[in-house]
């Protein structure tokens, strides 16, 4: 096959041996790069590396970085029952149980039960555990700016109107299922 063919064969994903090559079905979508990753998969591994970078601060307070998470929501969001904070931090309400529990047993957070339902438990941060968010943040949020170091204003802009519309577009697909912010 003459190499005009094979190219217009690979774009349009007709030629099975030419699959390692293959870019994405859709020519113009953009929900995938030049080397056909998807927006989920290096948003992945965005995530990933945000999560070894902020190991390393946490490391100097001994907190990992899936208890940073259930900190951090409680930081912002106040007293939760524990099932609306696994909705949050996106863990199942059975495995955060042993979170939990390690973060009581730091004195980081406080159980209290619900006078209304005794079968529930709400959690809040202790003194020390907002003591140990405050004395964190400052270098996490270091690590947040310089991770978007050269990129404009106005990219940042635009990349986080994007990011949203992304959130809400999943989130109407998800329905009922929508992931807690």
């Amino acid at each position: 096959m003459p190499k005009a063919q094979q190219e217009e064969a690979v774009e349009m994903n007709t030629d099975p041996a030419a699959s390692s090559k293959r870019r994405p079905a859709s020519k113009g979508t953009p929900a995938f790069d030049e080397r056909r990753r998807s927006l989920a998969w290096m948003t992945r591994t965005v995530h990933r590396l945000y999560n070894v970078v902020a190991q390393r601060i946490l490391d100097r307070e001994g907190v990992t970085i899936a208890h940073w998470y259930y900190l951090r929501v409680l930081a912002e969001r106040g007293t939760l029952n524990q099932l609306e904070l696994s909705k949050r931090v996106g863990i199942a309400s059975t495995t955060a149980v042993t979170a939990l529990d390690n973060l009581e047993k730091r004195g980081l957070i406080r159980r209290s039960r619900d006078t209304s339902d005794r079968r529930k438990y709400f959690i809040s941060l202790t003194d020390e555990g907002r003591r140990l968010i405050d004395a964190l943040m400052p270098d996490i949020g270091e690590m947040l700016t310089a991770s978007v170091h050269d990129i404009s204003e106005a990219d940042m802009r635009t990349f986080w109107n994007v990011l949203h519309q992304i959130a809400d577009n999943l989130s109407a697909a998800a329905g009922s299922e929508a992931v807690l912010d």
